[in-house]
């Protein structure tokens, strides 16, 4: 066999087996993806069968380019204090909650997939992991030197928010404040 017919036969083989390696990172990446699911996902597929009031019009503008999720009265249609909205973008944060104080007409907007938490003084995130996998709630942020943690919500509903903070309220020696996730925008000057 002459070199380059080596040579050749070598290459067919290094490529056949670049093609093989490929195939499986690719079939084990696709594999992890599809374990992975969001809980927010099926919420997107039914975005287009939310009956939803519009936005009020002092919303910020930003948020009228999500798409709405759900919609709701809380507590109740009949004894309602506030509207809520849960909005999904693609570009920035992806779930957003607006919620609307009917008596005030205030607006709040907040994560609606997870709360912060300021952890009492000399309490470290360590001692509030128990408390979390107690409730089934995922840490998803910390910051050992300001004491903040932020953790995903209890479920995608309406009410995510408001229950995961009532949960939390049982570790109370552990938590200085438990609140929503508040957005913040950057006010134009003209």
């Amino acid at each position: 066999m002459k070199n380059t017919e080596r040579l050749f036969v070598f290459f067919v083989g290094f490529m056949i087996g670049l093609a093989i390696v490929s195939l499986i990172l690719m079939r084990r990446a696709a594999r992890e993806d599809a374990a992975v699911t969001d809980p927010w996902a099926f919420h997107l597929k039914a975005a287009a069968a939310v009956e939803a009031e519009p936005l009020p019009q002092a919303v910020e503008p930003a948020m009228l380019k999500g798409r709405v999720l759900r919609f709701g009265y809380l507590p109740g249609q009949e004894a309602a204090s506030e509207r809520v909205w849960i909005i999904n973008f693609d570009d920035s944060y992806p779930y957003v909650r607006i919620v609307e104080d009917l008596k005030s007409g205030s607006l709040y907007y907040m994560a609606a997939d997870q709360v912060k938490i300021e952890l009492a003084e000399g309490v470290d995130v360590a001692a509030l992991s128990p408390a979390l996998e107690a409730l089934g709630l995922r840490l998803r942020n910390f910051n050992r030197k300001h004491g903040v943690v932020v953790v995903g919500v209890l479920n995608t509903g309406l009410e995510a928010v408001p229950q995961t903070l009532a949960a939390l309220e049982q570790w109370a020696e552990l938590i200085e404040l438990a609140e929503p996730d508040y957005l913040q925008f950057r006010q134009l000057h003209d």
